[in-house]
């Protein structure tokens, strides 16, 4: 059945252009009170539920979502949905719509004490890692 282009274009790509595992995880998040069957899911987020139905699996094979029988939720390891959140220029934009993932002042100061306290080698000129590394390369007591 073919369908004219102007209900084409409107019907866009599905919820604000994001990918199929990024439209999951907003959806789980933001409805984290709840697990879902993966044919709500779909519904929710107008999208195949084949499709969903892989990236499920593939986002709770890297920890994203638990699965128990028929049902998926986000999931309950923060530490890895901050992880996973944080390089994803889509997912951090979660926090307009959700909230923040650090939620007090407690979490935000444990985040920046973890930082290092020197800037990582590629950040500087390298000098001294280059010295260091032509230093211990020169150890006879290999041989």
């Amino acid at each position: 059945m073919t369908m004219d282009m102007e209900e084409f274009e409107a019907a866009g790509n599905g919820e604000e252009g994001l990918s199929t595992s990024e439209a999951v995880v907003k959806f789980l998040l933001e409805n984290r009170d709840r697990a879902w069957k993966r044919r709500e899911i779909a519904d929710e987020i107008n999208r195949d539920p084949n499709t969903v139905g892989t990236n499920l699996s593939r986002l709770k094979d890297r920890g994203l979502v638990r699965h128990r029988k028929n049902h998926w939720a986000i999931t309950d390891d923060h530490h890895r949905l901050v992880e996973a959140t944080r390089f994803s220029k889509v997912f951090s934009t979660l926090n307009e719509s959700v909230g923040s993932i650090i939620e007090s002042e407690e979490e935000a100061k444990a985040w920046s004490d973890a930082q290092p306290d020197r800037p990582h080698p590629s950040v500087g000129d390298g000098e001294e890692d280059t010295q260091t590394v032509e230093s211990e390369g020169d150890n006879d007591d290999d041989q």
